[in-house]
């Protein structure tokens, strides 16, 4: 299905999404395949204007160091410190233990420091007095100071994570300050690198999504009134009619869920969907004005998947990992 399915990102809503924040340093989160979007053409259309990249796993890292010379960031856990070095490859720590093994390694100039300041997920919370210890007797120089908020719609939680890592970020004054969370960038907060993930691919204020998802229709039914279409018998047509079929199901990422739930775009004009997403299609009302491999645009906003799932737009995104299709820029 690669020539009927295809994921189209817009290059110029990407640049335009990251210019919202070009007063800062941008590491831009790459993870999961960027965040279902395609890291190859992600980092192809985004090269030019940021700062480094982030991901979760050294194994991302590896795959993204042969497609860019930016700085590569892994924010999970790492264990082979020796490949970080030797792919020039930077990470976090969170532990004395992982300080003291990068340090051996020979990464001490790979590392940033991670600050756990209500996330409860990685980050230290004390030992400060002991990194500055190992930090003096090994000449350590971080290469920022992170930490990246829970929730940014909570005002007043996250001004006051944020004063309890300047309090700890001010025992590390030459080193620069990162901070990551979904629109941080929206309080007038002191720091040097921007960690932007959602944002990026146009979720968020003032963004515009950068993907849609297009197929075609590659069979045309007639169906009577009284006949069914799909498994379980679920949609009976109400009159005779004609449906479409899409080869895009849930293996695919189109949640089954949104079986007989959702709208897509045809011509212009919108059509229902019917019946229950198969693993491999799904099916869709249509017309007299709708031919055989017409273009059928499947999702062009996550937000929309995400409300009638009752999720979130990252979900919906990295769900799409799995689709059959080819990836262009337009």
């Amino acid at each position: 299905m690669g020539n009927t399915n295809l994921k189209v990102i817009s290059k110029s809503a990407l640049l335009n999404n990251l210019s919202r924040f070009a007063s800062k340093k941008i590491c831009l989160m790459v993870k999961a395949n960027a965040y279902g979007h395609g890291v190859a053409e992600i980092v192809r259309a985004s090269d030019d204007v940021v700062y480094a990249y982030g991901v979760a796993t050294e194994r991302e890292a590896v795959e993204l160091r042969k497609l860019t010379r930016r700085k590569v960031i892994v924010f999970g856990k790492v264990q082979d410190f020796h490949n970080c070095v030797k792919n020039n490859i930077e990470f976090m720590v969170d532990e004395l233990e992982d300080l003291w093994l990068a340090i051996k390694s020979g990464a001490k100039h790979l590392m940033h420091l991670a600050i756990n300041v209500g996330m409860n997920r990685y980050g230290f919370k004390n030992n400060f007095d002991k990194i500055l210890q190992i930090v003096d007797k090994n000449e350590v120089k971080f290469c920022s100071i992170y930490t990246h908020f829970p929730n940014t719609s909570d005002k007043k939680q996250t001004e006051y994570e944020y004063k309890k890592f300047v309090e700890i970020s001010n025992n590390f004054l030459s080193t620069p300050k990162c901070l990551g969370g979904s629109e941080v960038y929206a309080y007038n907060f002191d720091y040097d690198i921007l960690r932007l993930g959602i944002c990026a691919y146009g979720y968020g204020d003032g963004v515009k999504p950068i993907m849609r998802i297009e197929s075609k229709i590659v069979k045309v039914l007639k169906l009577k009134r009284g006949e069914f279409i799909g498994y379980g018998r679920e949609y009976m047509a109400k009159e005779d009619g004609l449906f479409g079929v899409v080869p895009i199901g849930y293996f695919d990422g189109l949640r089954r869920g949104l079986s007989s739930n959702f709208e897509v775009t045809i011509g212009g004009k919108k059509y229902h969907s019917v019946g229950n997403i198969c693993m491999d299609c799904f099916f869709v009302k249509i017309d007299k004005n709708v031919k055989l491999f017409d273009k059928v645009v499947v999702m062009d906003d996550a937000d929309y998947f995400a409300k009638k799932l009752g999720t979130i737009s990252y979900e919906v995104l990295t769900g799409f990992n799995s689709l059959r299709a080819n990836t262009i820029i337009e």
